[in-house]
């Protein structure tokens, strides 16, 4: 599943009814929407906010490891252009001093800058992005997936010289609709890199839990099993494995034997 992060309803709207997204019960104070293939969590501002909803979009779509994250959002500027669509290749949190580098795996049609993430809006522009959202989005996701498939997408909303008015909603949803095939191109850049790397994994992972799921194991045994089967999985045996009128113990055993082990 591709997660969007977002910080206000604004910046969401465009993605939300493009892609045909259907709202979730509000939980813990987040906005969720979903269909298939596509998550939007607006989070709120500021990069507490920004983490935290990373988490809870986790754990609310079912925990699954390595799926891919992007956080859009509006972004300030020394110099650059209103509606200016900008990767982010580098981000600085301005309080804690420190540095998180996503990694490309190829050159996307996309300007790149670094991005300096601070508590509360500033407008000391320099030749960094400023947003408030990049450090807890990116340090968070990061506990789940994978730097490749982990990215900030920013909108240019103000420089030295002008700004757009943060108070209307259609204001912003312009410069988002400017730029919005530029970005499914992105999505979907990133799409089939996750498809050619994770997706086999999560779908053995899946099957794995629900083989299991009426096994009784401790601890101990849960890992040794869970190993044993992604090995059996990745090996290509075609067939189920797990015998549910034997213990987990036979079950460990019969695999072993199998793979040789």
């Amino acid at each position: 599943m591709i997660h969007f992060i977002v910080a206000t309803s604004s910046e969401s709207r465009l993605i939300i009814k493009e892609l045909k997204l259907k709202k979730i019960q509000p939980s813990s104070g987040f906005d969720f929407f979903y269909n298939d293939s596509f998550s939007m969590t607006i989070t709120g501002l500021g990069k507490i906010n920004s983490a935290l909803g990373v988490a809870h979009t986790f754990f609310k779509f079912k925990g699954l490891s390595n799926n891919i994250w992007i956080n859009i959002g509006l972004a300030g500027h020394e110099r650059e252009k209103i509606g200016t669509l900008i990767l982010v290749d580098k981000i600085y949190d301005y309080e804690t001093q420190k540095s998180m580098y996503p990694f490309f795996v190829k050159n996307y049609k996309i300007k790149r800058l670094n991005c300096t993430c601070y508590s509360k809006p500033n407008f000391n522009y320099t030749n960094s992005l400023s947003d408030m959202e990049s450090s807890g989005f990116f340090f968070s996701a990061n506990k789940y997936s994978t730097k490749e498939i982990i990215h900030s997408l920013k909108i240019v909303s103000d420089n030295k010289f002008e700004k757009i008015d943060f108070n209307d909603t259609k204001s912003i949803e312009r410069i988002f609709e400017k730029n919005f095939d530029q970005i499914l191109d992105f999505v979907n850049d990133i799409k089939d890199l996750w498809e050619r790397k994770f997706q086999k994994q999560n779908k053995i992972k899946i099957k794995i839990e629900k083989e299991i799921e009426n096994l009784k194991y401790s601890f101990s045994e849960g890992m040794q099993l869970r190993n044993l089967l992604k090995i059996y999985y990745n090996s290509n045996y075609p067939k189920k494995i797990i015998e549910q009128n034997k213990s987990t113990k036979d079950n460990i055993y019969k695999i072993k034997k199998i793979l040789k082990l």
